[in-house]
């Protein structure tokens, strides 16, 4: 099975195209970079994938999930309970300390736990 699979995957913005039809399979386990110049639809393409944004057109599928099939509220609950996504900006909770940061996933996919949180942030070189 297929943990990505598009065919003719576009999605445009009015007359600008951000990312021009692509087809990509992904198998499960298998780990892919996305590299290229800055415009090149790296981001457009991470949305599109992580569902924080829907194609112009093309077919896409994450795990086999057709997303475009989701409503609003599919795409949260396949947010909240499949993706796990790390923004160029930091869009960190300003109230929050770096280790609450990290575990709000927990708060909202499971139990939450500092000690796992903090042991998280320290091999990522974060504490």
């Amino acid at each position: 099975m297929a943990t990505i699979e598009t065919t003719g995957l576009t999605r445009s913005y009015g007359e600008i195209c951000a990312l021009k039809p692509i087809d990509l399979l992904v198998p499960e386990g298998e780990w892919l970079s996305v590299m290229g110049h800055s415009g090149s639809g790296k981001s457009t393409l991470m949305n599109l994938v992580g569902g924080l944004d829907r194609p112009t057109a093309g077919s896409l599928k994450v795990g086999g999930e057709d997303l475009q099939l989701l409503s609003e509220d599919g795409l949260a609950r396949f947010r909240r309970e499949f993706v796990g996504i790390i923004f160029q900006q930091h869009h960190l909770v300003p109230y929050l300390t770096a280790v609450e940061n990290v575990m709000l996933a927990q708060y909202f996919h499971s139990v939450p736990d500092e000690a796992e949180a903090r042991r998280a942030s320290a091999s990522a070189g974060t504490l």
